[in-house]
């Protein structure tokens, strides 16, 4: 039919022309897959069914360095021929599925062009991150991955096992038991609860912070759950409680195991920048923020710190509400890091706005050094008791200015403090 319908071109005065032609993969019926290698064998059989004639196999495939084992590289070799006389431009994917689900990730699917009558070496590493049985195939498609050629023949699949920590000890439990089915025993991954990971807690000193101040944290991870689980990514970050959308990273710390039970303690330290807000922080831990891990609980893998207050000047002593003698010891104790020159306020004003219900130490222009004042005779309790009467008040607040050498000042928060006046009784 061909020749006749050339000689009516031909004779038609058409001139056809015959040129070397790339053909689709789907033209081609001399696609052939040779074999699958792989890099990494064991004694355990190479089969679907995956039955081995005693555990003591399984202990020694972890001391075999012949054997694939958990976190390996297993190097995957595929030879795809192409019989044809005519270049064919294919896509080849080689399928991983472990425990009879499909691993795209682990998987390859790249496209190839194979010369004719010349075979094609695809080569591919798989990691070997989790335990279980493996199986291994291979498609070749078109050009555009939209249709299969040729697949892997039943049969023709490679299969390997993984042992997990878990089949181990039980192959040793076997061993010990000397339990036999048939001759043989057959491995079938053990089910336990998923693992569950939460923070035990999250703590952060001081809880008051100066600006410049080293924070210390303390974070205790816990896998609550009934399995083992690997490669725990972290996130521990920061924010003002004014604006908790703005969260900052302090660090990503991660684990490479957890077993069940187990806790992992996370000790770092961190300075909040110059820049931020004086105001309330809270840190904020979050355990597999990508949410990559299977758990029991997805929902409790966040958690808060206390309340830290980040500032200028921290007043140490009076304590909030501390009560003084009025024939006792007067004593004012205050940290920073950033001020050199300090004076304090002391006054009935408890936002201190009315310049005529409070008073400076020192007074007037005078400022200390020190990070803490004892008052002169007549300063307390005299000035402060006689406001006290005068603005029938029973309550006294203080603050502290810190001032530095460009001028700069700040203000402390403010503690409140009473007096105990001596007993009247003459007895």
């Amino acid at each position: 039919m061909f020749q006749i319908l050339l000689l009516k071109l031909i004779s038609s005065g058409i001139i056809v022309l015959f040129l070397p032609t790339l053909l689709s993969a789907n033209q081609s019926p001399d696609l052939k897959i040779i074999a699958i290698v792989l890099s990494k064998t064991c004694p355990l059989p190479d089969g679907p069914d995956m039955t081995i004639d005693s555990p003591d196999s399984i202990i020694k495939s972890v001391n075999n360095p012949d054997c694939p084992k958990h976190g390996d590289i297993q190097l995957v070799q595929t030879a795809i021929a192409n019989h044809a006389k005519f270049k064919i431009k294919v896509g080849v994917e080689i399928k991983v599925r472990v425990n009879n689900q499909e691993l795209k990730k682990k998987g390859l699917r790249k496209v190839y062009t194979i010369q004719p009558r010349d075979t094609t070496r695809v080569l591919h590493d798989i990691d070997l991150g989790d335990p279980g049985s493996y199986q291994i195939s291979v498609r070749v498609w078109d050009a555009k991955f939209k249709r299969i050629l040729i697949n892997t023949t039943a049969g023709d699949e490679r299969y390997f096992f993984v042992a997990s920590h878990q089949d181990v000890e039980v192959a040793k439990t076997q061993l010990a038991s000397g339990v036999r089915v048939s001759g043989k025993n057959v491995i079938s991954p053990l089910r336990f609860d998923p693992p569950d990971l939460r923070w035990e807690s999250v703590q952060v000193l001081p809880k008051h912070a100066l600006r410049g101040e080293k924070l210390k944290l303390r974070l205790n991870l816990m896998n609550a759950g009934g399995d083992i689980v690997r490669d725990i990514l972290t996130k521990v970050q920061y924010y003002n409680v004014k604006q908790p959308m703005r969260k900052s990273v302090i660090a990503m710390p991660s684990v490479h195991v957890m077993a069940p039970g187990e806790i992992t303690t996370f000790d770092l330290e961190y300075i909040l920048p110059d820049d931020q807000l004086l105001g309330k922080y809270q840190i904020i831990a979050t355990v597999d923020p990508d949410n990559e891990i299977e758990e029991l609980k997805e929902k409790n893998n966040a958690a808060k710190s206390n309340v830290i207050k980040l500032s200028d000047i921290k007043l140490l002593l009076p304590t909030d509400k501390f009560t003084f003698e009025e024939n006792g010891l007067f004593l004012f104790q205050w940290d920073s890091l950033a001020f050199s020159e300090f004076k304090i306020q002391v006054g009935v004003d408890e936002k201190f706005e009315d310049s005529g219900l409070y008073f400076d130490l020192p007074q007037g222009n005078r400022w200390i050094a020190d990070k803490e004042l004892v008052p002169l005779a007549g300063e307390l309790p005299g000035m402060a008791m006689g406001l006290m009467r005068v603005k029938e008040k029973n309550q006294l607040y203080w603050r502290v200015i810190g001032r530095q050498a460009s001028g700069r000042q700040a203000f402390s928060g403010i503690n409140r403090f009473s007096i105990t006046p001596v007993s009247s009784d003459s007895s």
